[in-house]
């Protein structure tokens, strides 16, 4: 799963690495997102790359809002099969940007947070969906089998697109189909990431600093 996640990449790199055409607001470096918070995302919508922000955790259209549970992860395996997102594939995809995600080993009684990201510590996007809950757009990370490296940690990850052919495949709604997009869907190589331990400090939500990046040896 993903649960917690960063971004501090700049936004004028983003802007030139995603092929960004309209930014909707700012965005302030971020080292310990978590749901229910807003997230960076990006959709195309006539050709163009439009970024902005989303609640993150997934209301549907037609869900009760008082009494629905948000969805931070959908897995990208049953999306066909599941109410919440068989009708989101076809045309409310999109991707939230990232730089790591953050995972938690357990070790006896402790939970350890240990940090992933590219081996390169570039930016990444992960492929997610939206829906529109009254006023409120809401958002959720898609998920598939871990690899190896993530494996030893979770038995999933999210999906982490880095090239700009799977991105456009899978935000481009107008020209792939789901059939035709979901072949992104897949873990990244291990070899393209790094995992290290970070402290518990990334445990609280209120720690929110350079901080929870520093390596634990």
């Amino acid at each position: 799963m993903c649960g917690r996640f960063s971004l501090t990449t700049p936004l004028e790199e983003l802007v030139k690495q995603y092929l960004i055409d309209e930014f909707i607001e700012e965005w302030q470096p971020r080292y310990n997102i978590a749901p229910s918070q807003k997230v960076l995302s990006l959709i195309s919508h006539k050709g163009k790359r439009r970024a902005g922000s989303i609640k993150w955790g997934l209301v549907p259209h037609w869900a009760d809002r008082k009494k629905w549970k948000p969805l931070i992860n959908a897995r990208s395996e049953t999306l066909k099969d599941k109410a919440s997102f068989k009708s989101l594939i076809h045309s409310k995809r999109m991707v939230i940007f990232a730089d790591g995600f953050y995972e938690w080993k357990k070790e006896n009684a402790e939970k350890i947070p240990v940090r992933f990201q590219l081996r390169e510590e570039q930016s990444f996007v992960f492929a997610g969906l939206w829906d529109r809950n009254g006023d409120t757009p809401t958002s959720t990370i898609l998920t598939t089998e871990a690899n190896s490296l993530v494996g030893h940690v979770h038995e999933r990850m999210p999906v982490m697109l880095t090239n700009h052919e799977d991105i456009e495949k899978w935000l481009n709604t107008e020209e792939y189909t789901f059939d035709e997009a979901s072949s992104v869907l897949k873990p990244l190589q291990q070899e393209r990431m790094k995992g290290y331990q970070v402290s518990t400090i990334v445990n609280a939500l209120k720690n929110d600093s350079p901080e929870c990046f520093v390596p634990v040896s």
